[in-house]
């Protein structure tokens, strides 16, 4: 028993002994932690700070930070505290201020509209890390305490220029400007930071080029200048900082070449939305640390480099004046990593290239808007994991082939706007996870397979413009954004099929050989802004369309018989627009 007891006093005696050593924070330090915990409460705030279980160990509390004995705070977070009800900003400034020792201080997503007063922020001398991101901030960029490490004042509405001053923060690693209103040119003294990883400068409004003297941040892993005015030639110097890894510049308006050697050491490479020029160099796409590059919507010319790195996913080349054929880039390298290709609005020539189904990790597929010829090869089929195909506007012919349909996870199928030919293959209807099947101006003939019946995912169908013919027995079965069958051949009477189509906002069947009257059923689809019956074989009267819609809806119907050639066109405008002009006339 009296083992019992003293075993019992030993465990009482190291529990008092463990509370006391987890909390060695200094009085004064005590004393602010409370104070600020009060200040919070005493403005409807509820505390994080704590669970009002500890008071007297404040590093036990959340968002609080001390050193590894406990002797002292660091780090203070008081992210979305909603501090902007405190109407005195210097009130919660000066406490957190009066820690000496605060390195770290997070005051992010409280929609702040002001910093607090600059002589009282700079008392905070030791800090490293200060983060006002995601507030309401305006005027200009105040003075910080030089001892910043990393400054984070993106998501506000700065405005002005930014201060020369900041290039005197020798100790800045990170500085994030991003998402303001800051305009003027970049400053030149930004090469004095010889300490910074990361200059995040996007969603601005900054002018003039890029300094030359940004390349001589030896330590630089992220320079982010995206969607601001910058102008000029990107500085060939970039190219030589061995320590970045992304290079975000996408747009705005740099002319000129693209520097050489520019993804010797970057990892990430976005130039896209300029209007840069020239060849793209021969290496640029072979390096073997790159993982993305988009130099889409430029004004490049010339052919895509042969080569290609092994561990690059992501390419973008769209909408450039590129000339030359595909690169058989499988038939030279292995790239097993790509899964986004996308070299759509060029002027490429030559065929498919079948060596693409060695891209097995490829999800998106875009080679739409070239002068593409020959056949869609059969080979695409193997690649399983893709999700989006386009082929469109090129002038490829032969059948659709068969093997599309091992396509399992396909969402999108543009195959129009080229000169195939043959039947619409009833395989298709495979493609379970299909929303978007657009054929529309081909030269396909035969009916609409029966099968589509069971495309229970398809959201819009585009056959229009072709010689499809024969009576319409089954369609999918939620259809919303389009369903196009015109110019075509198809006869018989409209499908009664189309009323469970209650969602579907475009109908096109003009242009064909339906005949009958045209069915009610058609002006209970509440949800259609256009549909188009004329140039058929349709007879009788035309019924009434009462949609009641928020858009203006458009009918053209031409109905057609021995005796009878009705046009009407109809604008349905809101049910309620119509019954105020109304009401203003009786008045």
């Amino acid at each position: 028993m009296s083992m019992c007891v003293r075993i019992t006093s030993l465990f009482f005696f190291l529990f008092i002994i463990i509370q006391y050593a987890s909390c060695q924070l200094p009085s004064s330090q005590l004393t602010t932690m409370n104070n600020l915990r009060e200040l919070l409460q005493a403005n409807n705030i509820i505390s994080k700070l704590n669970s009002l279980q500890n008071l007297t160990n404040p590093c036990s509390w959340t968002g609080v930070l001390c050193n590894p004995n406990n002797s002292f705070i660091t780090g203070l977070s008081l992210s979305s505290f909603y501090l902007f009800t405190i109407q005195d900003a210097s009130s919660w400034s000066s406490l957190v201020c009066g820690i000496q020792t605060l390195e770290t201080l997070d005051v992010s997503n409280n929609q702040l509209a002001v910093i607090a007063p600059p002589l009282l922020l700079s008392s905070c001398g030791g800090l490293k890390v200060l983060n006002f991101s995601f507030n309401m901030l305006s005027g200009n960029i105040p003075s910080f305490q030089r001892s910043l490490e990393r400054l984070d004042l993106s998501h506000n509405s700065l405005h002005g220029v930014i201060p020369d001053q900041i290039t005197e923060y020798h100790n800045l690693s990170v500085l994030d400007l991003s998402y303001n209103r800051l305009n003027g040119l970049m400053p030149s003294g930004i090469g004095k930071l010889s300490k910074l990883k990361q200059l995040i400068l996007s969603q601005n409004a900054l002018t003039g080029a890029i300094p030359s003297e940004i390349g001589h941040l030896s330590k630089l892993e992220q320079l982010i200048l995206s969607a601001n005015n910058l102008t000029g030639e990107i500085p060939q110097l970039i190219a030589q900082i061995t320590t970045l890894k992304r290079f975000a510049a996408n747009y705005n308006s740099f002319t000129g070449a693209i520097p050489l050697g520019i993804t010797s050491y970057i990892s990430h490479l976005d130039l896209s939305y300029n209007k840069l020029s020239g060849s793209i160099p021969s290496g640029l796409l072979s390096q073997p640390n790159l993982l993305s590059v988009d130099l889409s919507f430029n004004k490049l010319e010339g052919s895509i480099p042969v080569n290609l790195s092994k561990s690059l996913v992501r390419l973008r080349l769209g909408s450039n004046r590129l000339t030359g054929e595909i690169p058989s880039w499988s038939l030279r390298t292995d790239v097993p990593s790509l899964t986004y290709l996308e070299i759509g609005y060029n002027s490429l020539t030559g065929m498919v290239p079948r060596e693409l189904r060695l891209c097995k990790n490829l999800s998106l597929l875009d080679l739409s808007h070239n002068n593409l010829s020959g056949h869609v090869p059969r080979e695409l089929g193997e690649l399983n994991k893709l999700q989006v195909v386009q082929l469109d506007h090129n002038s490829l012919s032969g059948e659709i082939p068969d093997e599309i349909s091992g396509l399992q996870i396909l969402n999108k199928l543009n195959m129009s706007w080229n000169s195939l030919n043959g039947s619409i293959p009833p395989s298709l209807s495979k493609l379970q996870k299909l929303n978007n099947l657009d054929l529309q101006v081909n030269n396909l003939t035969g009916p609409i397979p029966n099968s589509f019946g069971t495309m229970n995912l398809l959201l819009e169908l585009q056959l229009g413009r072709n010689r499809l013919s024969g009576v319409i027995r089954s369609l999918p079965t939620n259809l919303q954004i389009a369903l196009n069958l015109s110019r075509n051949n198809f006869e018989g009477p409209i499908p009664a099929s189309l009323s469970r189509l209650q969602s579907l906002e475009i109908l096109d069947l003009s242009n064909n050989r339906f005949n009958g009257s045209i069915p009610n059923f058609l002006t209970q689809m509440g949800s259609l802004t256009q549909i188009l019956l004329s140039n058929n074989l349709l007879t009788g009267s035309v019924p009434r369309f009462h949609w009641m819609n928020k858009n203006a809806v458009s009918v053209g119907i031409v109905v057609s018989s021995t005796a009878l050639v009705v046009e009407v066109m109809v604008v349905v405008v809101v049910a309620v627009i119509v019954f105020r002009k109304v009401h203003r006339i009786n008045t």
